[in-house]
């Protein structure tokens, strides 16, 4: 299944290509707007200019580099009944969709690679103030989006159709990831519901300890850990109520 998802990745190269010039074209406006909104100011929310487009230029890359594709691909296989055959296999249906979900991750980057540096060239980047940390709470926040879209494309077997959920995930997602503005600046409630919700994990606290931003890696790392063994268990539970809704007709 990971072989099947890096060979799908890289067979569209056409899709990769439009991406690529997108996400360029994101971070550059993201670029111009925000150095306009700064003007003079040698600092806001306690990001200094440089430091604000490194975290924004690092979210944007990450949410790009692990977009996952796995929804529409359980959403196709549950409407058409293709997902009999997943479930006749001898390995676990969430560990099959995840295997091909960290393979099509694996081609995404290798095809998103070569497009790094004009992306840094058009946006921003510093030195990593902590290299280790940050890819360690990447990793994790990428577990966590993995889970999500899993628990989001499970609905399926109840609904038949989550193409308006999905987009509605898409879009609370990256906003709260942070890929547009940092969660520094998000006011009152805002805020608050981003400290509670799990989307900053895949966006903006990877990138703010990238920068220096966010010092000390132990608190979000445990909480990382708690948000994947919760959803494990969430998971394990739709999971066991989920397959109980297949019906197959006929030989």
């Amino acid at each position: 299944m990971t072989r099947i998802g890096f060979r799908l990745a890289l067979a569209y190269r056409g899709n990769i290509v439009i991406t690529c010039v997108t996400l360029i074209a994101q971070v550059f406006l993201l670029r111009m707007i925000w150095t306009s909104v700064y003007g003079s100011r040698a600092a806001a929310a306690g990001l200094t200019l440089d430091a604000l487009l490194a975290c924004l230029t690092l979210a944007n890359l990450q949410a790009f580099a692990t977009q996952t594709i796995v929804a529409g691909i359980i959403h196709h296989r549950i409407r058409t009944g293709m997902v009999f055959f997943d479930l006749a296999r001898p390995v676990g249906y969430l560990r099959q969709m995840a295997a091909f979900q960290v393979g099509n991750t694996g081609g995404g980057l290798l095809l998103l690679a070569p497009v790094v540096p004009v992306v840094l060239l058009v946006g921003s980047i510093t030195a990593p103030v902590n290299g280790p940390g940050y890819v360690v709470t990447l990793a994790l926040g990428y577990v966590i989006a993995v889970q999500l879209v899993l628990l989001i494309s499970l609905i399926g077997f109840w609904t038949m159709e989550t193409a308006a959920i999905s987009l509605l995930y898409r879009l609370v997602s990256q906003f709260f990831a942070g890929t547009m503005v940092p969660l520094a600046f998000f006011p009152g409630f805002l805020g608050t519901l981003a400290e509670i919700l799990p989307f900053k994990y895949m966006g903006y606290v990877p990138a703010a300890i990238y920068v220096g931003h966010i010092s000390d890696i132990s608190g979000p790392v445990l909480i990382e850990i708690v948000w994947i063994a919760g959803l494990s268990a969430l998971l394990a539970l739709t999971w066991s109520r989920a397959h109980r809704r297949v019906v197959i007709q006929g030989g």
